[in-house]
């Protein structure tokens, strides 16, 4: 196995540079290595480095024990970043092992009313650290094998630090790291805002795709154009059916229309026939 040279010592002393060498592994082998008797005090701190899609690949493939058991002593917004990107039959497999109080506030930043953003984002979208390289960027979405039509850069908080296009990604040199060809100028919208106030965004004039955020700024998905209105048209009332919309109530408009129009030519006729009658009386 190439991944060998990662001797105990490495991973405590040297965990971002662990972090880069498991990421670029399979997440299986990587998983059978860190499952192998090393101690989650040693474990931890290398899945905190590791970029959020790969370390959920990872720890989808760990034993279920040792996936809670690190998920446990992880940084809040890591383990938020990561569960959202895990499988969702094994993220409610894990959630089940999980401390309660932690399980509670995964449910607070997973779930959203209907009629917001959050309810309607795709939270499967990954997001890549800003120091990460180009390189390694792409190495990452190559595994990944989906297309994406935004890319999420985040700072050491999971903030949002800005998007880059994914042209803008295959242009730029391997070694340049994430950070420098961001565009920070772009508002991420908040889950917990109204679609009709998400329609509005600045953002729109400028990309198809919007990051989303969390109440804690976190980095929580993204929303394109096309699910924002299709979420718009799903959360209108329903127009309540009057009589007049039913096709019997359009025949018996008709009916009725029909009937009055007879009425008036009746009334009309007799009037001229009345008139008729009248003068010929006063001739004689």
């Amino acid at each position: 196995m190439a991944i060998n040279p990662l001797s105990l010592d490495f991973l405590t002393q040297k965990p971002g540079m662990a972090a880069r060498v498991l990421q670029s592994l399979e997440a299986q082998e990587s998983a059978i290595y860190l499952a192998n008797d090393i101690p989650i005090r040693v474990v931890a701190p290398v899945i905190e480095k590791i970029e959020s899609w790969p370390a959920a690949r990872i720890l989808e493939c760990m034993p279920l024990d040792k996936t809670c058991a690190v998920l446990s002593v992880l940084k809040y917004p890591v383990v938020a970043a990561i569960m959202r990107l895990v499988d969702q039959q094994q993220r409610q497999l894990i959630v089940e092992h999980l401390p309660s109080q932690l399980v509670n506030a995964l449910k607070r930043s997973l779930s959203y009313p209907e009629d917001t953003v959050g309810a309607w984002m795709d939270d499967l979208t990954p997001h890549f650290s800003r120091e990460l390289t180009v390189g390694d960027c792409l190495a990452v979405l190559k595994k990944a094998q989906q297309s994406f039509e935004l890319i999420v850069v985040i700072n050491d908080k999971h903030a949002i630090d800005g998007v880059i296009s994914p042209s803008a990604l295959l242009i730029s040199a391997p070694q340049r790291k994430l950070k420098e060809i961001t565009d920070s100028g772009c508002v991420a919208l908040a889950a917990n805002n109204s679609l009709p106030v998400a329609k509005k965004a600045e953002g729109w004039r400028r990309y198809n795709t919007l990051p989303v955020r969390d109440s804690n700024d976190i980095f929580a998905g993204t929303i394109n154009r096309t699910a924002l209105m299709s979420a718009m048209l799903m959360s209108q009332p329903a127009r309540k059916t009057t009589p007049e919309d039913t096709l019997l109530g359009h025949l018996s408009s008709a009916m009725v229309a029909t009937a009055t129009g007879l009425l008036a030519i009746t009334t009309s006729g007799m009037g001229t026939a009345r008139t008729e009658e009248n003068s010929d009386d006063r001739k004689r």
